[in-house]
């Protein structure tokens, strides 16, 4: 009997593999039976489901809902409360036709073509801040310095925050993506607290919109997404107010805690596999495929969102959802697949197949995934460009992992390199 199963039932949240990697339990579950009785926090039952083609079904399926979560009785992550505090006016909390209307007014500012546009600027934050690593010496944590204000600072651009707010939204992040059971206090006052901010936040933006909070260059193509969604509200009322305060909530937390572990996760995986981060610093043409298999194999969030079946359902795998449950799937377990990715533990930058989950599928989609991956190809790139020879200052199995969060988070990338 392992640690995560009593009674044949696992128990949630499971321990991270080696280096931050997927639980090894997620291959045990796959290899024992189609779906698993697993326990969450809240001490509520669902199934997980961890196939690539199960996974796939319940993220895209329209009979796995998001919104009855929201019901009385329904399974929740945390006993306080559900997903992201359960709120209904969240984008992640909605179903169709509500998260279409609201999604549609979200879309536009994060298309291909505006991630694109939005390249240059972000390569001249990631070049800024890795000149000022080099510029301390080594040795230098590249999560506080380099990973983790990348992508703040760009999402700061996007919504035209403050930068001087920037470590209390780190902290107010960390605590409401917490999923132990102790510290529901806490979360719910850190809710209540940023909550309270960003209204703070939209009405200054009302008075006198922010166009260029952090000092930088003008973007006369990318005005601030605040602005749009004020806009939205106050002249098109096509969302309401808590709808408004909810969203651009959601998309501080999403725009800078995912992105800021996977650049972790990057540069540390380059470093576990030096063969591949020399041919990657000899072909830049490579970089664009090894963001999308560092996605894929070294996933972050190491589960998808929970979802609660409408009717019964049969998945690929021949299991059947019965109406009612709940069942929560493993996009981290999709991603290492065998029956869908050769030698899926093996990490290589010139997979043919790179039609992996990390951002999700169907309707939930991530929304912000074409500016993450530019933001995660930009830090690459400076990275490799700029310091000569990078180590760890440590053995990789001395570095730590947080999984009492639903982002599997390491707590330094402490990196030395040559002169």
């Amino acid at each position: 009997m392992t640690q995560e199963r009593s009674k044949g039932v696992y128990v949630y949240p499971f321990a991270a593999g080696e280096h931050g990697s997927a639980p090894p339990v997620y291959e045990e579950m796959r290899g024992r039976c189609p779906m698993a009785e697993a326990r969450l926090p809240s001490g509520d039952q669902v199934l997980m489901v961890t196939s690539y083609d199960d996974v796939r079904q319940v993220l895209s399926d329209p009979r796995f809902s998001r919104g009855l979560l929201l019901e009385p009785g329904a399974p929740r992550i945390l006993a306080e409360g559900g997903d992201f505090g359960g709120h209904p006016e969240d984008l992640v909390n909605m179903d169709p036709p509500e998260h279409t209307r609201l999604r549609r007014i979200l879309q536009p500012a994060f298309t291909v073509r505006r991630a694109e546009k939005w390249r240059g600027h972000i390569r001249g934050i990631a070049e800024e801040l890795i000149d000022g690593v080099v510029a301390a010496g080594p040795p230098a944590d590249l999560l506080d310095a380099f990973a983790f204000p990348l992508p703040v600072r760009v999402i700061c651009r996007v919504l035209g925050v403050p930068a001087d707010d920037v470590e209390q939204l780190r902290a107010w992040s960390d605590t409401m993506l917490s999923v132990t059971p102790a510290g529901g206090e806490e979360r719910e006052r850190s809710a209540v607290e940023f909550g309270t901010y960003v209204y703070g936040l939209v009405e200054a933006h009302r008075k006198q919109p922010v166009a260029d909070p952090l000092g930088l260059p003008e973007l006369p193509d990318l005005p601030d997404l605040l602005h749009d969604l004020i806009d939205a509200h106050d002249e098109g009322d096509r969302l309401s107010e808590m709808e408004l305060i909810r969203t651009v909530c959601g998309l501080i937390v999403a725009g800078h805690e995912t992105t800021a572990n996977s650049i972790a996760r990057g540069i540390l995986t380059l470093l576990r596999h030096p063969e591949q981060l020399a041919a990657l610093r000899a072909d830049s043409g490579l970089l664009p495929g090894a963001v999308e298999e560092i996605l894929r194999a070294e996933i972050p969030g190491h589960y998808g969102l929970l979802r609660m079946a409408r009717e019964d359902v049969e998945l690929p795998s021949g299991g059947v959802v019965p109406k009612g449950r709940g069942v929560l799937p493993s996009m981290a377990a999709a991603n290492l697949d065998p029956a869908h990715f050769a030698d899926p533990s093996a990490l290589d930058i010139r997979r043919a197949d790179s039609r992996h989950l990390a951002f999700g599928h169907g309707t939930h989609f991530c929304l912000g995934a074409n500016l993450a991956r530019v933001e995660l190809q930009e830090a690459l790139r400076a990275f490799l460009a700029r310091l000569p020879d990078p180590a760890l200052t440590v053995d990789p199995a001395e570095l730590t992992w947080g999984t009492d969060s639903r982002v599997c988070r390491v707590s330094e990338v402490p990196v030395t390199w040559g002169r």
